[in-house]
């Protein structure tokens, strides 16, 4: 079976900067075995991690929802992860910072007190969506209804993530790049790996934060959009305001926005991407330091 050569980048690993083909860790780790963790993944701009803060303010958040103590507190974090950066050498990196509850040999799903948390940092080449996908948009299907009590809080970034790989599964089969869940009502609440906003009169409309990962990027446009003027509401959206909808993009930290003109087979507005959606890409790109240019 063909596997993953190592590449360039770094590891940290509960104390030492590793390359990242040496990194290993337990088949006993809890986030190995059941999920049990929590992470966050974003990019850099020109060897600076975009909105750290707020990625690593969400994650303290994750750990206490779940429970998991004896992490290092944000500030050294931040430092953990400019030394990972630093040994990496890479001036645009993908980052992903992952913590389990650690290693536990017996005592099966029931987690023990006092175990010793693994903490990850990793730091590899960004490898960013090319360019078409902003040019001409990408397409997007609808998937299952998603029960809102079978998964973490939504504010919980989890290692549990088999619904999400099974989504993107079946969102790769049919030849979509996104799909977007559906709750028991058949409003959307939001990507695989993504955030949602219709545009409609110029309005911008995105799930409530009750129903979706409040994603960090998601916040960024929706303070982008308040900022310029622009009407933005958190409101459930559904699938016929999507139909409906003059203009629909997606939002994550790799992607930034990425335009959305087709959903099941039918062009979103004139099916090609729209005008809030590029000002809205252009300042956020802003906003990173690195104005239009593609990274």
């Amino acid at each position: 079976m063909p596997r993953d050569e190592p590449v360039q980048g770094c590891i940290y690993l509960n104390g030492t900067f590793l390359a990242p083909g040496e990194a290993r860790v337990s088949v006993f780790d809890r986030g190995f075995l059941y999920g049990d963790g929590v992470f966050e993944s974003l990019r850099t701009y020109g060897g600076v991690p975009f909105r750290l803060d707020a990625h690593l303010t969400r994650l303290a958040s994750a750990l206490d929802e779940v429970g998991i103590v004896g992490v290092p507190a944000p500030k050294q974090l931040q430092g953990i992860v400019a030394e990972t950066l630093a040994r990496a050498g890479l001036p645009d990196a993908y980052l992903r910072i992952t913590v389990t509850r650690g290693t536990q040999f017996e005592g099966g799903p029931a987690p023990r007190d006092g175990l010793a948390p693994t903490v990850v940092v990793v730091a590899l080449p960004l490898h960013g969506y090319p360019a078409a996908a902003y040019e001409r948009g990408v397409t997007a299907v609808l998937l299952w209804p998603r029960a809102v009590a079978d998964r973490p809080a939504p504010a919980v970034k989890s290692l549990s993530f088999q619904r999400g790989v099974l989504g993107k599964q079946q969102v790769v089969s049919r030849g979509a790049h996104e799909g977007f869940y559906l709750d028991g009502s058949g409003h959307v609440t939001e990507g695989t790996t993504s955030n949602v906003f219709a545009v409609q009169g110029g309005a911008l409309r995105t799930p409530p934060r009750e129903v979706c990962l409040d994603g960090v990027t998601r916040r960024e446009v929706l303070a982008i959009a308040r900022d310029r003027g622009l009407p933005a509401a958190e409101a459930p959206v559904t699938i016929e305001s999507l139909h409906a909808a003059d203009e629909v993009f997606v939002t994550n930290s790799l992607a930034e926005l990425l335009p959305v003109v087709e959903i099941e087979g039918r062009p979103v507005g004139a099916g090609l991407p729209g005008p809030i959606w590029r000002q809205l890409w252009l300042a956020y790109r802003d906003a990173c330091g690195v104005g239009a240019a593609r990274a």
